[in-house]
């Protein structure tokens, strides 16, 4: 398993490290992405990016079978050392009409030019400050494969900005009244509240906060992708996927046409720059505010300006039997069994040992899942193995325009790669 070291080079600028993948790390295998602190940014050479050959065509060849299982997987055809990693943060006033203040964590691979985009979303109703813990997992997979990720800290709201936003919506019924010292205190006529800061509260902000976070991230990356900019020649945002895990999913959900009851009302907050999203362990139907109509799309043809933007674009769902919090498994995969055909695609792995935080990358979860039935802990790096195939393959599909990804995501290699374990199922 990966651990990751992370040294500071310069004033702002941040070098990665995974033991398992370069061993010794040095200022010198840092990236010249120029001064992202501060004046334009010059493109990364091009021969720092490696074309992969895999031996095969991705996987996606005639070649897969239960008897030659390895010519089932899918490998990017771009590969990239790991460049620099840049925290920035993005200020913007909220409905309330107050400064909310979120960081971003840029990271870079070696050769980054005119690079496609990968934006991540955590998971947790409470919020995150550091960005540099967000999505790491999934962000070395990322990066590895060439694409630049971008990871943004949900920041929590003290009280008094939770009270701003209530008063910007004017929801003050959802934002209760009396204090709180914990969660067990937080109720108004038996209903279940959640306790913010000492108040209580009856609506998660962060189901507010992050589709306008990933608005105003993208906001501040255009910006900086004009000429002139920081990122002037680095990135490409027409060329920009969407992803989270958990919570995070519920926001790339939201942002790609779900609807979401916010306090009592039927909200809609999509975004179009994003040209696909990966959701993985999403939530369903009756959880934080989700309705059944909210995946069907049905709910969006009445509230959007453009109905033709309501859960039309590609995606890629990830989940599995296992994957139950307080959320029943069988309750996240409606977010693609519900919603209307398309490019749409799931992953659904069918063993118990991958749980909630595997779809995250994660292998701890699994792994003490796996001692404790006194089973084998190598099947969890199985699962990722097959996860970040059709990760891979779908952003590659859809950012690259790579023929040989997009014919892996419309065969049943995925599903031979796992030995059946992996249901591969497309709407």
């Amino acid at each position: 398993m990966a651990r990751w070291e992370f040294r500071r080079i310069g004033w702002g600028g941040w070098l990665l490290c995974s033991s398992l993948m370069f061993g010794a790390c040095t200022a010198d295998d840092k990236a010249d992405n120029s001064s992202l602190d501060g004046g334009p940014a010059d493109a990364l050479p091009s021969d720092a990016r490696v074309a992969a050959d895999s031996g095969t065509d991705g996987g996606a060849s005639g070649g897969c079978s239960a008897d030659t299982v390895s010519a089932c997987d899918y490998m990017s055809h771009t590969q990239a050392a790991f460049g620099r990693r840049v925290t920035q943060s993005v200020t913007y006033t909220d409905v309330g009409g107050l400064p909310r203040t979120i960081e971003l964590e840029l990271r870079l691979p070696m050769g980054a030019a005119d690079g496609p985009v990968v934006v991540w979303s955590h998971g947790g109703a409470s919020g995150q400050s550091d960005a540099a813990s967000v999505g790491v997992e999934w962000g070395e997979v990322f990066v590895r494969a060439g694409y630049v990720t971008v990871a943004i800290a949900h920041a929590p709201r003290t009280r008094v900005e939770y009270d701003g936003l209530c008063a910007g919506l004017d929801w003050g019924d959802a934002c209760g009244g009396q204090d709180c010292a914990q969660m067990a205190d937080c109720a108004i006529d038996g209903e279940p509240g959640i306790c913010v800061d000492g108040g209580c509260r009856f609506w998660k902000h962060l189901s507010w906060d992050r589709p306008h976070d990933l608005s105003a991230t993208l906001d501040w990356l255009s910006t900086e992708a004009t000429p002139g900019g920081r990122l002037d020649g680095i990135i490409d945002l027409d060329r920009l996927v969407y992803a989270g895990h958990s919570a995070g999913a519920g926001s790339t959900m939201m942002v790609a046409g779900a609807t979401r009851l916010i306090a009592g009302a039927d909200t809609l907050l999509t975004d179009p720059r994003p040209v696909a999203f990966i959701s993985a362990s999403p939530q369903g139907p009756g959880d934080d505010g989700f309705t059944e109509g909210s995946f069907t799309g049905d709910v969006c043809q009445t509230l959007a300006a453009d109905p033709a933007g309501c859960l039309a674009r590609p995606h890629l769902i990830l989940t599995g039997v296992g994957d139950d919090t307080d959320v029943v498994a069988e309750n996240r995969r409606l977010a693609f069994d519900l919603a209307p055909e398309g490019d749409r695609h799931l992953a659904w792995i069918t063993e118990e040992a991958a749980r909630h935080t595997t779809f995250n990358y994660g292998v701890d979860a699994c792994e003490r899942h796996q001692a404790g039935e006194g089973a084998d802990p190598a099947r969890c790096e199985a699962y990722r193995l097959w996860l970040r195939a059709v990760v891979l393959a779908f952003l590659d599909a859809h950012l690259r325009g790579d023929a040989d990804a997009a014919a892996y995501l419309a065969s049943d290699n995925p599903a031979v790669f796992s030995g059946g374990a992996l249901s591969w199922e497309h709407r």
